[in-house]
């Protein structure tokens, strides 16, 4: 009798044993569950908001790349003229001279890497690229710096040298969009206004530096969107590894 009591007793507390392992097994489940759907939540946010950005940083590139085509344009109708001068035209000169400008790419930069939060993305391809893109990026900012010093440290002092900074000047505010500027600021900078000499197309265009300036403007340029076109290329890929992972609602 005292047998089967034990028996009994040992089977109920087996049982009970059974119970509490199984509601332990179903609560850790139930906890792992929650936490990978909110994983999973805090990732699908994390894609949409790269999506957004890279979208901007895309936007915001090909703005460089066009802005240095019609610069590089520019240098090269000038080159034109100098190639035959009874073809050019004084104020066209000054309108090609005037695009000479630096454009910088300034994309938006997100903390995910630094902040560890890139972990919580499951594309290892995407991750890698993700990793990789403040690297591209300084490569690109880099080379845009050479031409940012060459037009501070030699295009610009050059142009004061000669003496054809305040036309410059007036052809490049006389392109702003009317709204966007007050006319009478263009007229102020109208050359004849003051007592600086000005230089005449023939002077211009037998100019061997200024010429010089122009080539290594068009060089240059021309090396930077090439690099900007690697840099979208990049962005492209990291769009579409985005795109891949979100999930429709």
């Amino acid at each position: 009798m005292s047998e089967n009591k034990t028996g009994k007793y040992l089977k109920y507390a087996i049982g009970e044993i059974v119970l509490v392992v199984i509601g332990i097994l179903i609560a850790l489940q139930i906890n792992n569950w929650k936490e990978q759907r909110k994983e999973n939540s805090d990732e699908q946010a994390i894609l949409k908001r790269l999506e957004n950005e890279f979208v901007s940083n895309r936007k915001q590139l090909l703005d460089k790349i066009e802005f240095r085509d019609n610069l590089i344009g520019s240098c090269k109708r000038l080159l034109e003229y100098y190639d035959s001068p009874d073809r050019a035209v004084r104020d066209s000169i000054f309108v090609y001279l005037t695009s000479i400008q630096p454009p910088t790419f300034d994309p938006i930069q997100n903390d995910l890497v630094s902040s560890g939060n890139i972990e919580i993305l499951k594309d290892e391809d995407l991750k890698e690229m993700l990793i990789n893109w403040s690297t591209d990026v300084v490569q690109l900012r880099e080379v845009e710096r050479i031409f940012l010093r060459f037009c501070e440290q030699d295009f610009y002092p050059y142009a004061n040298e000669i003496d054809i900074q305040r036309e410059l000047a007036y052809y490049y505010y006389k392109e702003i969009p009317k709204n966007l500027l007050d006319p009478r600021q263009v007229k102020n900078l109208i050359p004849g206004k003051s007592k600086l000499i000005t230089r005449t197309t023939n002077e211009l265009l037998t100019d061997t530096k200024l010429e010089g300036m122009i080539a290594w403007s068009l060089t240059l340029n021309m090396f930077n969107n090439q690099e900007s076109q690697t840099l979208l290329i990049r962005i492209d890929s990291i769009l579409e590894g985005i795109r891949g992972q979100i999930k429709e609602d």
